[in-house]
């Protein structure tokens, strides 16, 4: 007997939803009801929900999954290609820099985590799979990606930042930080010092799909006492999100 769930219109959501999985030809309302016995009321505002929200689809009173699936199982396998085809060289990041791996991909203007390979330093930065960045872009991962999205991407933020923050001194802000998104695609990567946290560095370059796309975001995280010169581990960064980039099909 399944225990009573607290949140019984989630799993009753859930239901429906692998229950269409595990009948592609779609069912009816009636089948639906039948098939889970659950309260007609109940069915119906759920199916109408999920209809609104495109998880599924209605075909002449059939009910089927919907495309939005679709997108969601595409960017899990985006995920795990992107993790696969760049671990090796993420490994030798790692060995040539001895400092902390993250790897992110973009996924509706934020980046998550998705893969790290700690370094072996005593002192160390700790990664965590899941995390997100793209705080208002203002982080290293996020900068990186504002600056390679394209244009119109950046425009919508700049049109946001301005209605957030009105007057002279946002003009001024954004006519700095455009030069350094400028600053940042010419050269490739990024290196923080500092900025968001005390004694920290990161260092950050962007991924490219077959397409030329952005697809993720690789960097390295440590002790600023660690980094002796500015353009320390630069190369090596930009050459990792190279050939990452490379195998998954990109040409410049």
């Amino acid at each position: 007997m399944r225990a009573k769930s607290p949140v019984p219109a989630l799993e009753r959501s859930m239901d429906i939803l692998e229950l269409l999985d595990n009948n592609p030809k779609g069912l009816s309302f009636t089948e639906v009801h039948s098939k889970l016995e659950l309260p007609k009321p109940s069915v119906l505002r759920i199916l109408n929900i999920l209809k609104q929200r495109k998880y599924i689809r209605q075909e002449n009173k059939i009910y089927k999954l919907g495309l939005k699936l679709l997108t969601f199982g595409m960017h899990v396998q985006d995920s795990l290609d992107l993790r696969e085809t760049s671990r090796p060289f993420m490994e030798e990041l790692l060995k040539s820099t001895g400092e902390t791996v993250e790897l992110m991909i973009y996924d509706e203007d934020s980046l998550i985590v998705i893969e790290k390979l700690e370094s072996f330093n005593s002192i160390r930065i700790f990664a965590k799979i899941g995390v997100r960045f793209m705080s208002q872009y203002l982080d290293v991962p996020g900068k990186v990606a504002l600056a390679f999205l394209p244009e119109e991407n950046r425009e919508k933020w700049f049109k946001n930042f301005k209605l957030k923050n009105p007057g002279p001194r946002a003009a001024g802000a954004i006519t700095k930080f455009k030069e350094e998104l400028s600053k940042i695609k010419k050269e490739g990567v990024y290196l923080d010092i500092g900025e968001m946290r005390p004694e920290i560095f990161r260092m950050a370059s962007p991924i490219f799909d077959h397409e030329g796309r952005l697809l993720g975001i690789v960097g390295i995280a440590g002790p600023s006492f660690r980094l002796k010169e500015k353009n320390n581990f630069k190369a090596g960064v930009i050459k990792c999100a190279l050939e990452i980039s490379s195998k998954l099909g990109f040409t410049e």
